[in-house]
């Protein structure tokens, strides 16, 4: 299974950014294409081709990494290309706040996953909501203005498994597994002293 670990995006957002690339298209280059609403998603990690015995491993991997964060607030903010406006392959909507904690994120996805027996990714970690591609064997032209994406926030709730099986049209995306953002946390208990007297009551009266 080709599969890679990351963060969803919630339909009212998928929604906002696919509004947002129609209003843009027209001043872009035809080389590009656009990411499907149904698959924009946040990469954390990309495992590439797995075999079905590894997704028991990967999902522990998975949870243990999610339980060490709260849900936390994604803000997509601007435009942007990888690896240069002179060259540009990737366009992507970067992050404002929450990109620092996708960072977190991710390193403690590598290190769980580096104790798993699984290499650690030799490019740097950059957070983005990748939305467009140059076609293969393409070039395209960057345009010398285009209108930012308006700051717009979502509060990210998991980690998922996604499978990608690529096809002529594109790659379809099926989420195999997901596992909430569910911070480990120490419930301190306290008792009254009004509490404390009623059991001791109690005890005098038995």
């Amino acid at each position: 299974m080709r599969t890679f670990i990351a963060v969803d995006v919630p339909d009212n957002v998928k929604i906002a950014v696919d509004e947002y690339l129609a209003s843009i298209r027209g001043d872009m280059d035809k080389n590009i294409k656009w990411v499907n609403r149904e698959n924009m998603h946040f990469t954390i990690k990309f495992l590439g081709e797995i075999r079905k015995s590894e997704l028991s491993a990967i999902k522990e991997c998975v949870e243990q990494t999610a339980r060490d964060f709260d849900p936390f607030q994604i803000e997509l903010s601007g435009f942007g290309v990888f690896p240069s406006e002179s060259n540009p392959r990737i366009f992507w909507i970067g992050t404002g706040i929450g990109g620092d904690t996708l960072l977190d994120i991710y390193q403690d996805m590598e290190t769980t996953l580096e104790n798993c027996g699984y290499d650690r990714d030799s490019k740097t970690f950059s957070p983005h909501l990748t939305i467009g591609r140059v076609k293969k064997y393409k070039k395209a032209i960057f345009p010398e203005r285009i209108v930012d994406f308006p700051d717009t926030a979502f509060e990210a709730r998991g980690l998922s498994i996604i499978k990608s099986t690529l096809t002529p049209e594109g790659p379809i995306y099926e989420k195999i597994f997901h596992a909430p953002f569910e911070q480990d946390k120490v419930e301190v208990k306290t008792v009254s002293v009004e509490n404390e007297n009623n059991i001791y009551d109690m005890v005098e009266k038995a």
